[in-house]
């Protein structure tokens, strides 16, 4: 299945299966950074040196529905831009591979902080404290809500 989109102008690219492999070294298992559901997300050190999540998508046990979701989440990703989002930086459909490049998350995801805390030396954030960080976030974006 090919998946036909028009990027222009998104910054958005499409990769080769043989780039992807040689950015994770095969897909190693040294630079798995996480996995669940039916994907694995790979470290990649492209040539310039900088740092890239590559997200694997297990197409075995993704459904044709599956697939169309993620024609719409690339679709969606490549023309959302926020500084709070990472960014979908490219991605490939070669044969059977289905992979999403992203911006490398150096503290890792928002969810490992939240749920996953016990894997990470600093101590979780406590119910409260998400809801203030929560409402200190609003106030300060719309003027009308109060802390």
């Amino acid at each position: 299945m090919v998946l036909d989109f028009n990027h222009a102008g998104t910054g958005v690219m499409v990769h080769s299966i043989h780039q992807l492999r040689s950015v994770t070294d095969n897909f190693a298992e040294s630079n798995v950074l996480g996995q669940g559901g039916f994907r694995v997300v790979y470290k990649g050190v492209p040539a310039d040196g900088t740092k890239i999540d590559v997200k694997r998508i297990q197409l075995a046990v993704v459904s044709s529905k599956g697939l169309s979701e993620l024609r719409s989440d690339i679709a969606i990703l490549t023309k959302v831009k926020h500084r709070h989002l990472v960014a979908l930086l490219g991605y490939c459909t070669d044969g059977i591979e289905r992979l999403l490049l992203y911006e490398y998350m150096s503290q890792g995801p928002l969810a490992q902080h939240l749920f996953k805390y016990e894997e990470m030396t600093g101590k979780p954030l406590s119910w409260t404290m998400r809801l203030e960080k929560c409402a200190w976030t609003l106030s300060k974006r719309w003027s009308i809500c109060t802390v």
